[in-house]
């Protein structure tokens, strides 16, 4: 069943990289969620993630790069970006940018726009492909597009089987949760996704103005309004949960008050709800649950990040 799945050595990250050249597809993990990895400035090869998400084309795709010195030859950095790129890269941060007159990225990577998102990723298997392969990867989240995202290599073999050539398990993804995008091409600094980095974070390094973006058009990845959602109908906000629903919450108000209540952090903690929210939403779909309440999170750090996906998520 799992023969694409591999592990995470040297002669498999050969093998991957052999896979990129030849505009092939694989899926590789990142601290955020797992990516499916291609040829970023292969039309082709491209193309083929779109295809295989099922992925509208206007949606944009994430470049991953092993560097902030190879991020400067795909997007022109200014003093904010540079500042927040010392300061958060490698990591779970991803930087619109204006391009070079002249770029190798392909269009159809970047919507046809005239920006970027670039980002290094922290997770060592992602940085050694990058780093053997030696040129950028176009690399959305590994599942079907508008599905939860995969955070185990099992996620995207559910989704993809032997669809694309390799998987490289590199464990659980870390924070669970996509990269923050950032819009830093002008002193107008945006948020265009909330993400592990927070908002507070990202004003400590630039200390300038900072608004999260509210326009309607598509910038980046992660702005469909429908996005991130499971098989199931999903409750957001709920109290209380009603009898043919699955209660997903954390801290120690709800605990053993409903039968089907599944409790991802008793301590409250909201990075480990984060860490375990997409595998649970996952398992539900597995078990054909048709019905989720989640119970309210509270909307600070990278809580606001987890109430901008279930909010998305639970759009019908």
């Amino acid at each position: 069943m799992k023969k694409t799945i591999y592990k995470p050595n040297s002669e498999n990250i050969q093998k991957a990289v052999q896979i990129l050249e030849k505009n092939g597809l694989i899926g590789f993990p990142t601290e955020t969620v797992y990516g499916l990895g291609a040829s970023a400035i292969s039309d082709t090869a491209v193309t083929k993630i779109y295809s295989i998400k099922k992925r509208p084309f206007h949606n944009p795709l994430i470049i991953h790069v092993s560097s902030l010195e190879q991020a400067k030859n795909y997007g022109i950095f200014n003093n904010n970006s540079e500042k927040l790129a010392e300061k958060y890269w490698p990591g779970p941060l991803t930087l619109l940018l204006n391009m070079p007159i002249e770029s190798k990225i392909s269009a159809i990577a970047i919507s046809n726009l005239q920006s970027v998102a670039l980002r290094v990723p922290s997770h060592p298997v992602a940085l050694d492909i990058l780093k053997e392969y030696k040129k950028p990867i176009a690399a959305p989240s590994a599942n079907l597009s508008g599905t939860v995202s995969a955070t185990m290599a099992s996620h995207v073999f559910n989704d993809f089987g032997d669809d694309i050539e390799m998987i490289i398990d590199g464990d659980q993804c870390t924070h669970g949760i996509e990269s923050t995008i950032v819009d830093v091409r002008s002193d107008n600094v945006q948020i265009l996704r909330e993400g592990a980095i927070t908002k507070d974070q990202i004003f400590k390094i630039i200390k300038s103005n900072l608004d999260i973006y509210a326009g309607s058009r598509i910038l980046a990845p992660g702005q469909l309004e429908k996005h991130y959602s499971p098989k199931a109908k999903v409750r957001i906000n709920a109290k209380k949960p009603n009898a043919d629903e699955y209660f997903i919450t954390l801290g120690r108000e709800h605990e053993e008050t409903h039968t089907n209540t599944i409790n991802l952090s008793k301590a409250g903690d909201l990075h480990e709800f984060a860490y375990k929210l997409y595998a649970c939403l996952r398992d539900l779909d597995s078990k054909n649950v048709k019905k989720v309440a989640i119970s309210p999170i509270p909307d600070q750090g990278i809580g606001t990040a987890i109430n901008d996906r279930i909010k998305r998520a639970s759009k019908r």
